[in-house]
């Protein structure tokens, strides 16, 4: 049994996590549909960035995009069209703006 303890601790000594570290996504826009809220969301993975739609706070789509620009491009060119079919845009206050209040 000791020898077993020996084994596990010595396993974990020097070893740094792999886990990936669970960061925020990025809201690039929110905007209002007749019954829910639809949000864009850029988000960093292993990949590099995935573009989120997250209607009424639910994942719906998780599109992977290897650069950061190209990933906004796309964003805004589906904000815009939703917006062209009669979404309405959310002006939302950020949290940083609320903590400096």
């Amino acid at each position: 049994m000791c020898a077993m303890a020996t084994t596990e601790r010595s396993r974990d000594d020097g070893r740094t996590s792999r886990a990936p570290t669970a960061l925020r996504p990025l809201e690039l826009w929110r905007i209002r549909g007749m019954t829910d809220d639809l949000r864009g969301l850029a988000i960093a993975t292993s990949f590099g960035y995935a573009l989120g739609l997250e209607l009424d706070s639910e994942l719906v789509l998780l599109h992977l995009q290897p650069s950061l620009e190209v990933l906004v491009a796309y964003a805004d060119r589906i904000e815009s069209a939703l917006l062209a079919q009669g979404w309405r845009r959310i002006d939302h206050v950020s949290s940083i703006t609320q903590e400096r209040s």
